[in-house]
C-alpha cells in the first residue's frame, strides 16, 4: 500500500490496521506523544536519526500517533498527544530539529496532520530520497551517519559512505557535462532544426532528481499544456524526438528556428531564445528589462510542468549566451550597455530549494547575467528584494 501524503486521511490510516501493512524500508510507526510538552533528548535523537536515514536510503513515510505489536503490525490510532491547533507551533519546532541535527541541510521533507475522531491528530511524515547524501545526524559533538534496512535503521558503514560521497560528488559532475554537452550540440546545430549562428540564449533548468538512475516521465500529452511553450513568440510547432519532446517557432523570413523549448524524459528542461537576443537590430540585444522579464515568466511556467511531473527540487539553473561577442543591449530602452567581448558568457547558477521561492532562486543567474553587459545587478528587484519588472 503506498501513502500519498496529499490524500491521506483517518480512513487511509485505518486501513494500514485494517490489513495489516508492516513496518518497511519506507514505512515507519511511531508512537510519539507531544501532549504536555516536547519528546525527551533521547527521543528527539532517534527521531532525527530515522529522518536522516530514511534520505540517506530511499526516501518514505512516518506515521506519527500509530501504536504497533513485537511483529512491528499497526494496532491502533493513538494520535500524537495534539490538536489541530498545536500542530503549528508542532510543525515549527520540527522543522527547527531538522535544521539543527540533520547535515547537511535536508531539503523536501512534509508534514500533514490527521484530524481522528478522537479530537487528537496523527501527524504523517513524508522524506524524499535526498540528492544531496549522505545526511548526517549531528549530536552537538559528532557527526552519525544512518541509513535504513528492512524495518529499522544501522549505521551506515566505509562502503555506504562512499557510495554516498561519490554520489553527490558525481552528481555535480553529470550536471554540468549535460550542460557542457548541450551547448556543444547547440553550437554546432545539432539539436532541433536549423539554428543560425547568431547569438542565442539558453536556459536549463536541471533537477538533481534527473540523475538518479530509471527516473523518467511520459510526454505524452505535454503539447496540451499552456504552460509548456518558448520564452518568446505566440505560434508554434511541436514535435517528439529521442531526447523526449519540444516546441519551437521558425522565423518567417530564413525558416531557421528563432526560439524552443525542449522538454527531455529525465524532466530536464532547455529553452533556447534566438529572438529576443538577435532577431531585433544587428548587434543589438532586445532591451534586457524585457528579456529577463521573459525568462522570469518562463521559470514560472516551467515550474508548474516539473511540478505537475511530481519532480523534486532542487533544480539547478543557468543561462549560457552562444555567440555573444559585439553584442550589446539597453535597460529598460535607455542606458546602452557595454560591449560583450566573449562568444560565450555563462551565468552564476542559480539552485532552487524547496524553501525558496522563485525571487531568490534565479536572482544569481540574472545578477550575473546583467553583469555580462556591465550592469551592476539586475534591476528586475524591488528594495525588498521581490522580483518587479513591470
Amino acid at each position: 500500500m503506498i501513502l500519498d501524503i496529499n490524500n491521506v486521511n483517518e480512513q487511509i490510516l485505518q486501513e494500514l490496521i485494517t490489513n495489516k501493512v508492516f513496518e518497511n524500508k519506507e514505512l515507519e510507526y511511531k508512537d510519539y506523544s507531544f501532549s504536555g510538552g516536547k519528546l525527551a533528548d533521547k527521543s528527539k535523537d532517534k527521531f532525527m536519526k530515522e529522518v536522516a536515514a530514511f534520505a540517506n536510503t530511499n526516501g518514505g513515510i512516518i506515521i506519527i500517533g500509530m501504536q504497533e505489536d513485537d511483529n512491528r503490525l499497526p494496532t491502533s490510532l493513538s494520535g500524537a498527544g495534539l490538536t489541530i491547533s498545536d500542530y503549528d507551533n508542532w510543525l515549527s519546532s520540527f522543522r527547527q530539529l531538522v535544521l539543527s541535527r540533520i547535515r547537511p541541510h535536508l531539503h523536501g521533507v512534509e508534514c500533514k496532520p490527521v484530524e481522528l475522531e478522537c479530537g487528537d491528530i496523527a501527524i504523517v511524515i513524508s522524506i524524499p530520497k535526498s540528492f544531496a547524501r549522505p545526511h548526517s545526524f549531528w549530536d552537538g559533538n559528532k557527526d552519525e551517519f544512518f541509513i535504513r534496512y528492512a524495518n529499522g535503521i544501522t549505521y551506515m558503514d566505509i562502503d555506504d559512505l562512499k557510495k554516498g560521497f561519490l554520489f553527490s560528488s558525481s552528481l555535480q559532475s553529470q550536471i554540468q557535462q549535460f550542460k557542457k554537452d548541450r551547448i556543444s550540440m547547440i553550437l554546432s546545430n545539432e539539436c532541433i532544426g536549423n539554428i543560425d549562428n547568431n547569438a542565442k540564449l539558453v536556459l536549463h533548468i536541471i533537477p538533481e532528481w534527473s540523475f538518479e538512475l530509471g527516473n523518467f516521465i511520459d510526454v505524452t500529452n505535454i503539447s496540451s499544456d499552456s504552460n509548456f511553450r518558448p520564452i518568446s513568440g505566440s505560434g508554434w510547432d511541436y514535435r517528439y524526438n529521442a531526447d523526449g519532446f519540444y516546441i519551437y517557432s521558425n522565423n518567417y523570413e530564413t525558416h531557421n528556428v528563432d526560439t524552443y523549448t525542449q522538454l527531455f524524459h529525465n524532466g530536464i528542461i532547455e529553452a533556447t531564445e534566438i529572438r529576443l537576443i538577435s532577431g531585433y537590430k544587428e548587434n543589438l540585444v532586445f532591451d534586457l528589462k524585457e528579456v529577463q522579464g521573459a525568462i522570469i515568466k518562463a521559470v514560472s511556467r516551467y515550474e508548474c510542468i516539473l511540478q505537475k511531473y511530481n519532480i523534486p527540487k532542487s533544480w539547478h539553473i543557468f543561462i549560457t549566451i552562444l555567440n555573444a561577442k559585439g553584442y550589446k543591449t539597453t535597460w529598460n530602452h535607455f542606458n546602452s550597455s557595454e560591449i560583450i567581448d566573449r562568444n560565450i558568457v555563462t551565468t552564476k547558477s542559480g539552485i532552487w530549494k524547496d524553501d525558496m521561492n522563485i525571487d531568490v532562486a534565479i536572482k544569481p543567474v540574472l545578477d550575473s547575467m546583467s553583469n555580462a553587459f556591465g550592469f551592476d545587478k539586475s534591476y528586475c528587484y524591488d528594495k525588498e528584494g521581490k522580483i518587479n519588472y513591470q
